[in-house]
């Protein structure tokens, strides 16, 4: 498994051929209309960010039918018409498994690009083959989830989940905490009221997990 969140933009591009002609993505790709299809040329791309780069070295680093990456990924890549091909090579080499839309404010106050996760993982090289032959990729579900509260604002600051008059919800829990009795240290458990961080990435998370393991 990788758990990724690679360099990404177009100021530190990759620009230097012998590089860029060991990846798929970094040769460059033609749109056929009538087949619909995106198809890779000899000749290699002039630059390439990163990420794109990134993404096909950590799918080759998974071990076939059962390897999974998490990477945190811009929107650009999955949304902008003219990277349908790295689309593409994702779905034919891979197993979509979830596809997480995190909000604007994730990476505030430091990065501003709107970014998702996106949850795949390696087909087999039969899995490959025989799509190839049939011409066509097979269905499946894919888990889908918007994060719209993660916890802090543009600015850094934690933000809490607040009732419909607008004052913070508390909540009591149950911690521990370090006492010295005799010199000597003790454990206790000890109730305190706590306010609730307006986050749902946990629960996504927990989503996921019991949505994969309806799959099997």
């Amino acid at each position: 498994m990788i758990f990724t969140n690679p360099p990404f933009g177009s100021k530190i591009p990759i620009d230097e051929p012998s590089i860029l002609e060991q990846f798929d993505l970094g040769h460059s790709w033609t749109y056929n209309g009538i087949e619909d299809q995106w198809v890779m040329g000899r000749g290699v791309q002039k630059s390439q960010p990163p990420e794109i780069l990134f993404i096909e070295r950590c799918i080759k680093f998974l071990k076939p039918g059962t390897g999974r990456v998490a990477m945190v990924l811009p929107d650009g890549i999955l949304g902008s018409p003219g990277l349908g091909y790295v689309r593409q090579w994702i779905l034919r080499h891979t197993r979509v498994l979830g596809s997480i839309d995190l909000h604007a404010d994730t990476f505030q106050p430091n990065v501003s690009v709107q970014t998702s996760v996106l949850v795949l993982q390696r087909k087999t090289d039969e899995e490959v083959n025989l799509e190839a032959a049939a011409g066509r990729l097979n269905d499946y579900p894919v888990f889908m989830a918007v994060a719209d509260h993660i916890g802090h604002d543009k600015r850094g600051n934690k933000t809490y989940v607040r009732d419909k008059k607008g004052n913070e919800i508390v909540q009591e829990i149950e911690e521990k905490v370090r006492e010295y009795v005799d010199g000597k240290p003790v454990i206790r458990k000890q109730k305190t009221l706590k306010k609730v961080v307006d986050d749902n990435t946990l629960q996504i998370a927990q989503a996921f997990q019991k949505w994969l393991s309806e799959q099997s």
